[in-house]
């Protein structure tokens, strides 16, 4: 039996941190300001208020409007007069089906055609337009200005640089023995 005992080798490092140390000195300013200045001219707002269309929606139009809502609703009608009395003619021209539509007609133009119906309502539904004008403000700036003289100053840098040390520490070594109580020596 053997018995074999091995160490290993060991590195050691030594290091030193390196140093910078930087200062910098503050810039040397000479400064000279003109301050600016500010003109304002001003005009005062005039307001203007459209009523036309709360007047209108009240029934108090123009004649020109009023005659065009007029002959709007007139063609209206007369479109509407038009589909029933089409409408009507081709069901009594269609009587030869077995469909009489001569009663249904007669209530139709005698009762359904006078038919209304009355809303509450409230006017105006529009607000009056309101329009601005003039109110104009002018304004000059003359700028200021600012004369600098700057002298910049270079930074102060010492820098003192690190080290690292590597030694060996620690052989490496192989131990080799025998611990058996017998040995045959014959070969």
């Amino acid at each position: 039996m053997l018995k074999i005992n091995t160490s290993p080798a060991l590195i050691g490092i030594n290091t030193t941190p390196g140093k910078m140390e930087i200062t910098q000195p503050k810039a040397d300013i000479n400064m000279n300001t003109e301050h600016p200045r500010i003109e304002i001219h001003s005009e005062q707002v005039r307001v203007q208020i459209d009523q036309y269309q709360c007047f209108a929606e009240a029934g108090l139009k123009n004649y020109l409007d009023l005659t065009k809502e007029t002959v709007q609703l007139a063609k209206q009608a007369a479109m509407q007069g038009i589909e029933r009395i089409v409408r009507q003619g081709n069901e009594l021209a269609a009587i030869e089906n077995g469909l009489d539509p001569i009663p249904n007609q007669a209530e139709e133009n005698a009762f359904e055609l006078f038919k209304k119906e009355f809303n509450f309502d409230l006017i105006p539904k529009s607000r009056p337009k309101i329009d601005f004008k003039g109110g104009t403000v002018d304004i000059k700036v003359h700028e200021g200005k600012v004369n600098m003289d700057i002298k910049v100053n270079k930074p102060q840098i010492n820098y003192t640089p690190g080290k690292v040390e590597i030694y060996l520490r620690q052989k490496n070594s192989i131990d080799i023995q025998y611990v058996g109580g017998n040995m045959d020596t014959k070969i």
